[in-house]
């Protein structure tokens, strides 16, 4: 039928040409006509993932693919599927192969030469639904739109499907490029977590900006690059709507004061990381390694005359049903239990003098269950024994001011015996072996020789970690690291009962953060910036000794030369001295000091990281009491 503008119509004369084409056009709409030996079923496929639709190399993305047998009469025989994953550019899948598959239904399959997903052999009662789920971590480096499609296949002998349209599905993944960490970014805190590829992510708290989570290792070249948590914190907002680009625009700065991190030995399965923040809800947990976080309830935690919430350290001690019970310090004194892993909390008795006594540090014993210790801000050491139902403060003697001081870090001894506990304070670092009653200090060589020979004592330590190896010692394995506020990092090796610490690197940096991990020790600092040590083999200024002494000394140039972002910098002393390495923009202002205090004698190599600053020419100069050396170095981005 032919409709005029009229409404009125023309017979058309039906010859066998017009039925043809007739015939044609409805099988391209509703696809092919059902043979006498053809049964009706409409079979539906869809396609989903989580969390989002945006994601950085590395990241893990759960997919779901469903198949429906749309008939609710007849079943659905030898049907199959093929899920083609999406490739790069260079030809190459942007996924690693796929892991904690589940299928409900036929033979799974997955062909790595094609990069091809499929399920073969499906069998559907009348209205039955089959499911296919799996996890693929993003492997390619490089950001873009990525369609992957799949499609449903059936014996059409047997089976006619009246809708070819919702016989294919697709799912658009973004993958978006990180970024070098922010060059002025104060870190506060530190933890790496392991996501459910066996792959790490360095999570890094900040004392005024967004949570940021890394890159894993050997994705690229010349440093790690980071994204912002986002999903779950508090006031993130996305102007472009749930799941896009751009997740981070607007996001207010956290003042985080902790990270924890509980391993999960499944493999498949991420490690549980908690953020203690400094207002907001307080607490948060990620069971994505920060790329999405959820509100950690605290009943009793906000009162309404103050809703505000501060939580300020998180530990982890012997005992309860999982072997191990979880504890947190807030504000007003207040300390809190979970026994189910961080998922419930309970508030067990406050320290003595409510605000004045706030918990800023805690450990729990990891030998004998309900043993904890909190360290203050201002009022020393508390101890319980109970599991925090009560709270007392220890003896302190030995610590000046008879304990009236910050305490920033407490660490137990992983080897030393009796059970010893570290303390990193405003006044130097202290151990005690008698549960705080007593303690002995241990802060000789925290101190900076300057260029002018003038030594200048500084104990400010923010955070100390343990690490192997300890060269110095046959008995002890591991050597113990601080963060000296003013001055960097130092190192104790040998007994570390009689031994003095020895500066490695970042001198005259305000160090604030540290954290072990894969032979490295990775550093936070107040305005300054990350930085990582390799620590798997002994050194005193991130360098490569040699045992042969120079007979001069010397600067080498740097290598690479161009460089971007990290270059390696070698010099030679003959002898120990006060050496300063700086480095300079071409107008003479001075950008990174690289070495400033005294070094042994024999060849050294220090690492230059000139991420957050502009390509062009730099000086570097070596300085000692007696000579000056410089030479240029090119940084091309």
């Amino acid at each position: 039928m032919k409709v005029s503008a009229y409404h009125s119509y023309t017979p058309l004369r039906w010859s066998r040409g017009y039925l043809a084409v007739f015939a044609l056009a409805l099988v391209s709409l509703v696809g092919a006509l059902p043979a006498q030996a053809q049964t009706a079923v409409d079979l539906v496929i869809g396609k989903g993932n989580t969390p989002d639709q945006v994601a950085y190399p590395g990241d893990v993305t759960t997919y779901t693919v469903t198949l429906t047998n749309g008939s609710h009469t007849v079943a659905a025989d030898d049907i199959e599927i093929t899920d083609d994953l999406p490739e790069d550019h260079l030809g190459n899948s942007i996924f690693g192969v796929p892991f904690n598959v589940m299928n409900t239904h036929g033979t799974y399959s997955y062909d790595a030469g094609s990069n091809t997903i499929t399920v073969s052999d499906i069998d559907l009662a009348p209205s039955e639904t089959m499911t296919l789920m799996y996890d693929v971590a993003v492997v390619t480096p490089f950001e873009g739109d990525y369609t992957n499609v799949a499609s449903v296949t059936f014996p059409t002998a047997w089976i006619y499907d009246p809708d070819l349209t919702n016989n294919t599905t697709s799912y658009l993944l973004t993958v978006l490029e990180p970024l070098k960490y922010p060059a002025k970014s104060a870190v506060s805190t530190l933890v790496a977590c392991q996501n459910e590829a066996d792959a790490f992510h360095i999570i890094a708290g900040q004392m005024n900006g967004p949570i940021l989570r890394s890159v894993p290792d050997g994705y690229f070249i010349g440093g790690r690059r980071w994204s912002q948590s986002a999903t779950g914190l508090p006031g993130l907002v996305n102007p472009n709507g749930p799941g896009m680009p751009n997740i981070v625009t607007g996001a207010p700065n956290l003042v985080v004061n902790d990270l924890f991190v509980i391993r999960n030995s499944t493999s498949g399965v991420a490690d549980v990381v908690f953020a203690a923040v400094w207002g907001y809800d307080g607490l948060y947990r990620t069971e994505d390694c920060g790329r999405t976080w959820s509100v950690v309830d605290f009943p009793g935690m906000a009162q309404e005359s103050d809703p505000f919430k501060i939580v300020y350290a998180i530990t982890r001690g012997p005992g309860g049903p999982l072997g191990y019970i979880l504890y947190a310090s807030a504000d007003r004194g207040r300390v809190f239990r979970s026994l189910d892993g961080g998922i419930t909390w309970d508030m067990t008795m406050s320290l003595p003098g409510g605000s004045a006594d706030t918990p800023w540090a805690l450990a729990a014993d990891p030998n004998e269950p309900g043993l904890l210790f909190a360290g203050t801000f201002g009022n020393g050491l508390f101890i319980s024994r109970d599991y925090g139902e009560y709270w007392e403060r220890t003896g302190n003697n030995g610590i000046p001011g008879e304990g009236g001081m910050h305490i920033f870090d407490l660490e137990f001894d992983p080897e030393k015996m009796p059970q010893t506990l570290w303390a990193a304070t405003a006044q130097g670092v202290f151990f005690t072996q008698d549960e705080g009653y007593s303690w002995a200090e241990q802060s000789d060589g925290l101190e900076i020789t300057g260029n002018n020979g003038v030594t200048f004592v500084t104990k400010e330590a923010r955070a100390i970690a343990f690490a192997k190896p300890n060269d110095a010692s046959s008995l002890l394995d591991y050597s113990l690291y601080t963060a000296i506020w003013g001055a960097g990092i130092f190192r104790l090796e040998g007994d570390r009962y009689y031994t003095n610490w020895d500066p490695v690197l970042l001198r005259n940096m305000d160090t604030t953060a540290l954290l072990v991990h894969n032979g490295e020790l990775i550093v936070g600092t107040n305005g300054q910036g990350m930085f990582e040590i390799d620590i798997s083999a002994s050194s005193t200024a991130n360098e490569n000794e040699s045992a042969e002494v120079p007979e001069g000394f010397s600067l080498q140039q740097n290598y690479p030369n161009p460089f971007n972002p990290t270059t390696s910098i070698s010099f030679d002393l003959p002898q120990a001295t006060a050496v300063k390495l700086s480095v300079f923009d071409v107008l003479g202002r001075e950008v990174a000091v690289l070495v400033n205090g005294k070094l042994t004698a024999g060849n050294h190599a220090v690492s230059f990281d000139a991420a957050g600053m502009q390509s062009g020419m730099y000086i570097y100069r070596l300085e000692t009491a007696n000579q000056t050396m410089t030479k240029s170095m090119v940084l091309m981005k």
